[in-house]
């Protein structure tokens, strides 16, 4: 049995109980970008994430996550920019998490290092087609 719905768990106690106010489960689900019915299933060990979403579960708890569920974890500098959109919440986080995870995947397939002008192509393609348009030149 994996580990992971205990982990999990825990995991969403400890956020719950560091937030001010009354913060709730909606919240939460909110904060991670997926609805409640499929953050509910992952607590109760119902399902597991995949892809993109253990992306976004990584962005809040850190990357121990993919060795929770016997993932490889993402480069590093994919994680870093995931983190760096951590301002956003909702829908706007799960499609920043599929696009990041769409370009690992592609750049992998292809032996692509994300510093390469190949992975900024990628990224860019992957950004726009979940709806981040990226800034034209002057």
């Amino acid at each position: 049995m994996s580990k992971f719905p205990v982990w999990f768990k825990r995991a969403y106690k400890q956020w719950s109980r560091s937030q001010p106010g009354e913060e709730d489960f909606l919240a939460f689900c909110d904060l991670l970008g997926y609805s409640p019915a499929i953050v509910l299933n992952w607590l109760q060990g119902d399902s597991i994430p995949r892809g993109a979403e253990i992306l976004s579960i990584a962005g809040l708890f850190g990357a121990k996550v993919y060795s929770l569920l016997d993932q490889p974890e993402p480069d590093s500098e994919l994680l870093k920019i995931y983190n760096s959109f951590s301002h956003l919440t909702g829908e706007h986080r799960g499609k920043l998490a599929h696009a990041l995870w769409e370009a690992q995947t592609e750049m992998s397939q292809k032996g692509v290092t994300v510093r390469s002008e190949e992975a900024k192509s990628i990224l860019s393609q992957a950004f726009k087609k979940w709806g981040f348009e990226t800034p034209t030149k002057n």
